[in-house]
């Protein structure tokens, strides 16, 4: 149960984490594209609103048309001081209007601009980067821009625009290929710092929560040796009790004292055999054997003899046990785990009532069911009637002999073979045990 609950602990913290790092790469990356669509839209605007040609300060030309400042020897245009910047010719350097990064976006983009006739043919293109693009790449281009629909959008690495122009429209195409390669950077740096980081915590938190549940784990194993020594210690003074019982009911005869000592006695030893059976099987000191067996033999000699004391408290069972069944496991715990079953449905099944047993093979798995009529047991009593000692807080319970240990004992048996056990009940359908092996 311990292990359980700190691997549930271990899923939900690394659950979280993965979570939380996924959200915050996906808010950083998603805002991170945003801006760069943002600003291609940005980049598209000034050059529509220039024809397709950037604006004249961007060329190095002042609002008098002064040639654009020649770069010193040996520096291209686009390079060295010159790069981003205006500047006179008495080197005088010119602020740019709006947003220097805007500006030196547009200035350091590559595009093309296509005017197209009515039909959609292309007349002529352009782009200061002529020798970068050919006839045949600007006419497909063109014809995935006007297949997509779009006055604007992506393709590739090329944000395009459509504008309206005498005799047809234009096209306008950026290329953002650096961006949009920086921008899966950003996303693959992210993602490693991310991975990075759930591992490093995911680590952190497994050591923390070991540290924690160990004080728990040590509590249980402390709680599970005292029931084990306490057990044993039981055992002899009730044999002491009950031998000393009948030599007075030998000597005196019978007597209610002396029965409703034996009765006690009875009662207290089948309680100190259950927990006996709990402790070693929480130990591992119950291993299941694993031995082929016929399944539906075994299930037949464990329910044939309830069969009468069922009558006699006018009670009826039926079976559906198809014959040669096999199973591979331990055949004695897997009868006491019918006996298990079979007591709890005879004691809450109602006057006159109906326990069924039945028996079905699908494939490697076996499904045993448990069904007897009478009141339901709640959803929320549902949850913990597999949990030891608890019964359910009702006077009819408290009515039926018992300790609340049997269906933990079946929850232990099913474990060891690997199964499943679950309880389905509802008002006026009775109770079912379901038992996957």
């Amino acid at each position: 149960m311990i292990k359980r609950l700190e691997q549930r602990m271990v899923l939900l913290v690394l659950s979280g984490l993965l979570l939380a790092s996924a959200g915050l790469v996906f808010a950083i990356n998603w805002s991170n594209w945003q801006a760069l669509n943002r600003q291609a839209g940005q980049v598209l605007d000034m050059l529509a609103e220039n024809g397709g040609s950037r604006p004249a300060m961007m060329r190095g030309v002042n609002s008098l048309e002064s040639p654009p400042p020649t770069p010193p020897e040996g520096e291209r245009e686009g390079q060295g001081p010159f790069a981003g910047r205006d500047q006179g010719k008495d080197g005088r350097e010119w602020r740019f209007r709006g947003s220097n990064a805007l500006m030196n976006a547009a200035n350091l983009s590559n595009f093309f601009t296509v005017s197209l006739a009515d039909d959609g043919s292309v007349t002529q293109w352009s782009s200061e980067r002529a020798d970068l693009y050919t006839d045949e790449e600007i006419a497909s281009f063109v014809q995935s821009a006007l297949e997509s629909g779009k006055d604007s959008g992506r393709l590739n690495t090329h944000f395009f625009r459509f504008s309206a122009q005498e005799n047809g429209r234009l096209l306008i195409a950026v290329d953002r290929s650096m961006e949009i390669e920086n921008a899966q950077s950003v996303l693959r740096l992210t993602a490693l710092v991310a991975v990075i980081e759930d591992a490093l915590l995911s680590v952190g938190a497994v050591w923390l929560i070991r540290r924690m549940v160990r004080p728990v784990n040590e509590a249980m194993e402390k709680q599970k040796q005292f029931v084990w020594d306490a057990s044993h210690e039981l055992k002899t003074p009730l044999a002491v009790i009950s031998a000393n019982a009948e030599a007075l009911t030998a000597e005196a005869g019978e007597s209610k004292p002396l029965e409703y000592i034996q009765s006690e006695v009875q009662r207290t030893d089948r309680l100190i055999q259950n927990l006996l059976t709990l402790a070693r099987m929480e130990k591992g000191a119950v291993q299941a054997a694993h031995v082929p067996f016929d399944l539906s033999r075994a299930l037949l000699e464990v329910a044939l003899p309830f069969e009468p004391a069922l009558f006699e408290a006018g009670k009826r069972m039926e079976m559906d046990i198809p014959d040669g069944i096999e199973y591979t496991g331990d055949a004695e715990m897997i009868k006491q785990l019918l006996v298990i079953l079979l007591s709890n449905a005879e004691k809450y099944s109602d006057d006159g009532g109906l326990i069924r047993l039945s028996l079905e093979a699908k494939g490697e798995k076996r499904i045993l069911k448990v069904h007897n009529t009478g009141p339901a047991i709640s959803p929320e009593n549902q949850e913990k009637i597999f949990d030891r000692f608890y019964r359910a807080d009702s006077s009819h319970n408290r009515e039926i002999e018992g300790n609340g240990l049997g269906l933990a004992i079946a929850q232990s048996i099913v474990s060891v073979h690997k199964g499943k056990i679950t309880v389905q009940s509802a008002e006026g359908e009775g109770t079912t045990f379901t038992v996957t092996l």
